[in-house]
């Protein structure tokens, strides 16, 4: 009975996987330049205990997989190609054993990926791909075990060439490869925090943070874009995942003369609601600006990534100029915000915090991050996910935002 009743749930999961809207046309599509037809892990568990553990995921198809280590934390990372994953949550896969966490989803254009946050040094003991059933489809089965130390730092000193970004930006050292702005326009960059494989905070009712923040920042491109004299781009338009140094980089390449990044994060203390304006700081302005800055600076670790490096520049009059001339700015652009939205949605107290957010340290683009409330109190969940709220919000920014801009506004229509 228990075995008829699982198979039961790995085809209802399979078939919904399939007819969901969004997951049909994906299934169907090819990944541009590989030919290769987009997969779909249809159900997943993990089995074992604090000695061997196994992850057991099966695929609609054939798929290609490759594994490598990390450390602080431990973690193993299993690369796939584009894949849906439709067997529900994160919180849904009970974990047992090793294997104390999981994360899952798109990395880059073409790529998925499972990251298993470990709880000492593992090694793989056993990997393999193989059929399962008579529908074509396949098993993927990943015994882990303990390692020692220093078997696990050699593990990852050998696989070094195999880490680095997502492969959605080229750099070349620290030089930035910048885009001409022929148009005169003023580029506005929005940035949706997290996505992809990084779903971020997540609402009691509502999902994950990252598709929160995208519909908001969609619902803010369309606001500037009212204006002629804005050019508004996004770090990304779907749910795809981008390094933190990557959305610092784009933001730099393109020129953009303000960098706004939106989040909707959680809290231990429910109690707190309310929208907050942040700008860069070493030292954060309070506690919570601290551990905030802290937690969304870990983002990349979420996604199978070593922690980003804040860019040692060689120390410059001209460079520490730029850097003051663009805080001034990021602080004046701050407070407009906040004068602009207290009248209009709710602003937690002391609204203006200051905090080291790795999205904010471009140093010649003025930068703020937006947190438009709290998935961790049920008033502001239930406005962040409401559409006549999202769209008040996307309002009020782009009237704070054309007020900072206008006198740069009158001064390149010269």
């Amino acid at each position: 009975m228990f075995a008829m009743l699982r198979n039961l749930c790995v085809a209802i999961a399979y078939c919904a996987a399939i007819f969901l809207p969004q997951n049909a046309i994906a299934a169907n599509k090819a990944v541009p330049g590989t030919g290769e037809q987009t997969a779909i892990a249809f159900a997943a568990r993990i089995a074992g205990d604090s000695n061997r553990t196994r992850l057991v995921v099966d695929f609609d198809r054939k798929i290609s997989f490759k594994s490598l280590f990390l450390e602080n934390p431990n973690r193993l990372v299993i690369d796939l190609p584009d894949t849906i994953f439709s067997f529900g949550g994160d919180q849904q896969i009970s974990l047992f054993g090793l294997i104390g966490g999981i994360r899952y989803g798109a990395i880059a254009p073409g790529r998925s990926r499972i990251v298993l946050q470990t709880s000492s040094p593992t090694r793989i003991d056993n990997s393999s791909l193989q059929p399962h059933g008579d529908k074509g489809h396949y098993r993927l089965l990943l015994d882990i075990v303990k390692t020692d130390k220093e078997s696990y730092r050699n593990t990852i000193f050998l696989q070094t060439g195999d880490i680095g970004n997502s492969g959605n930006v080229a750099y070349k050292g620290d030089r930035i490869r910048r885009k001409d702005n022929k148009n005169n326009k003023i580029t506005v960059v929005i940035d949706p925090g997290h996505g992809g494989i990084d779903g971020g905070a997540e609402g009691k009712h509502v999902g994950a943070e990252k598709n929160i923040t995208l519909k908001i920042a969609l619902k803010l491109k369309s606001e500037l874009e009212k204006s002629r004299h804005l050019k508004v781009l996004m770090t990304r338009t779907a749910d795809t995942f981008v390094s933190l140094s990557e959305r610092v980089g784009f933001a730099r390449r393109n020129q953009a003369d303000l960098m706004i990044s939106l989040h909707a994060d959680t809290l231990r203390q429910k109690q707190i609601r309310g929208a907050t304006i942040y700008t860069l700081s070493k030292e954060g302005s309070d506690e919570l600006a601290k551990n905030l800055a802290d937690k969304e600076n870990r983002s990349d670790l979420v996604a199978g990534l070593a922690l980003p490096q804040q860019n040692a520049e060689v120390a410059d009059i001209l460079i520490e100029l730029t850097r003051r001339e663009t805080k001034s700015f990021s602080l004046q652009i701050a407070r407009i915000l906040v004068s602009q939205l207290r009248s209009h949605i709710k602003l937690i107290k002391n609204p203006l915090r200051a905090a080291n957010f790795h999205v904010l340290r471009a140093p010649e683009v003025p930068s703020v991050l937006i947190e438009l409330g709290y998935l961790s109190n049920t008033d502001d969940e239930q406005q962040l996910s409401s559409d006549l709220w999202q769209q008040k919000a996307a309002e009020q920014m782009r009237i704070a935002i054309m007020n900072f801009l206008r006198p740069k506004i009158a001064l390149r229509g010269k």
